[in-house]
């Protein structure tokens, strides 16, 4: 963890806390689907197998398995540093206290579920087993605690391979759940792999979603993680970093681009759209070609994140989308820090969410408005322009939740909505020079009511 070092005691005592907590309802997520007898997760799946053939229990063979590939992780990893050999042994405990979870619940649930033959029932306690799932590997990512076994196996892998961590990880889990039923079908003389079945598939289908949904729900934990004090001084001294800035985010053949320059000179502020590609580029070290043709892409991410027991923070990431998010959000905060700007698009204004100067926009039209302007401005033939309309705005709209939780015309999100067609962007333009003005105003006002009351939070946090 990039920031475990500027941690205090406290803080890591409670993520702690919390990531012992979310392996233990993984655990339960786990025992749960595999009670129900409708199958087992997808990444869990090789290991009831072999369990179901051999003298040893569920959480032993998962213990067995995990040990292996925190082995494994020696032979593929260049770097045999303390640094890293105390990295993979921190994982060891992580594995056991998971493992020895899985076979407590197992052995309560048993006990206290009769046998269960009627299937909705069955299939109830599958749904319940998946949610809890999602909740434990929220909680998991929320903590930031460790890399789990065989997240670590992967992004060991993928470093050995020189490939990214989404195709790595999908190969993996699928590797996993055909190991799980060729163990199967060998060891029942290809009668029966009780495994794998519909729940393995509900499993596959519902955690990545279910994580996506809790996740920004658990966002009260980071105020806990810090405690009040610190996490009040804390934005207090980040709301002295932030420079006043205009986001606009649009719907494909609205004229965002064209009203972000008219604001700019209007308000005499910096400009951002396209040419954040080039700081991209070089943030991340790809060609600005290749960040174009991916930017808003999340390409395999999302049957990636379908077959995932749990998901990664960014940073944990080897993926190029990843990485390009990651490296356009750095881009995207510095020049919010930098000057007074317009940005267009690229999620800003989510990733700007703590900046009190910050004027989100929201700019829509009809269908026939922005066809027209697609015709006319981008001169477009007629088939072309409908394709890109629903081509761009769905990739913006994937892009925007996988990377935010948020929908992208949740009116929540801005301060305002425009329809640029009963307005005009000289209307536009001149509704959201006022709102800037009497933002600045208020945040002024805020930051100073804050300066006044957060002086104490200040000195009992140091």
């Amino acid at each position: 963890m990039a920031d475990d070092l500027k941690r205090s005691g406290g803080e890591r005592l409670r993520r702690s806390s919390i990531f012992i907590l979310s392996i233990w309802l993984n655990a339960l997520g786990v025992a749960l689907v595999t009670v129900a007898a409708l199958g087992t997760t997808p990444i869990s799946s090789i290991w009831y197998e072999i369990s179901l053939h051999v003298p040893l229990t569920f959480g032993t063979v998962t213990f067995i398995g995990n040990f292996i590939l925190i082995c494994s992780q020696f032979f593929l990893v260049k770097d045999h540093s303390i640094k890293q050999l105390l990295s993979m042994a921190a994982q060891l405990p992580t594995t056991l206290i998971f493992a020895a979870s899985i076979d407590l619940n197992m052995l309560w649930l048993q006990a206290v579920l009769p046998e269960i033959s009627f299937y909705p029932l069955r299939f109830a306690l599958l749904l319940a087993g998946t949610l809890i799932l999602g909740l434990g590997v929220a909680a998991e990512v929320k903590a930031d605690v460790a890399l789990v076994a065989g997240e670590a196996f992967v992004k060991a892998l993928c470093l050995f391979l020189h490939r990214e961590f989404g195709i790595i990880k999908l190969c993996f889990d699928v590797s996993l759940v055909l190991g799980a039923v060729a163990i199967g079908l060998i060891a029942t003389d290809f009668t029966e792999v009780a495994s794998v079945r519909e729940g393995t598939l509900v499993g596959a289908l519902m955690v990545g979603p279910c994580v996506r949904i809790i996740l920004p729900r658990l966002s009260f934990l980071d105020v806990w993680f810090k405690g009040r004090r610190a996490a009040a001084a804390e934005k207090l001294q980040a709301l002295h970093g932030w420079q006043p800035v205009i986001t606009i985010s649009r719907e494909y053949g609205c004229g965002g681009r064209v009203l972000g320059h008219m604001l700019a000179d209007v308000l005499k502020l910096d400009f951002y759209d396209s040419s954040i590609i080039e700081m991209v580029a070089k943030e991340s070290g790809m060609s600005a070609e290749f960040v174009k043709r991916h930017e808003n892409r999340i390409d395999n991410a999302l049957l990636f994140e379908m077959l995932s027991d749990y998901s990664t923070p960014v940073d944990k990431s080897l993926s190029t989308v990843d990485a390009l998010y990651t490296a356009g959000a750095r881009v995207i905060k510095r020049l919010a820090r930098h000057s007074p700007c317009v940005i267009v698009g690229r999620g800003a204004d989510a990733l700007l969410a703590d900046n009190p100067r910050c004027l989100k926009v929201r700019l829509q039209a009809s269908p026939a408005y922005k066809l027209n302007y697609c015709l006319t401005e981008y001169k477009l033939a007629k088939e072309q322009a409908l394709k890109d309309m629903t081509l761009f705005d769905k990739r913006r709209a994937e892009h925007y939740l996988h990377y935010t939780g948020r929908q992208v015309n949740d009116a929540a999100n801005y301060d305002l909505v425009l329809n640029v067609e009963a307005l005009g962007l000289d209307g536009c333009v001149k509704i959201i020079s006022d709102a800037y003005s009497q933002l600045l105003a208020r945040a002024a006002q805020l930051e100073q009511e804050q300066a006044e009351h957060g002086a104490p939070a200040d000195r009992a946090a140091s």
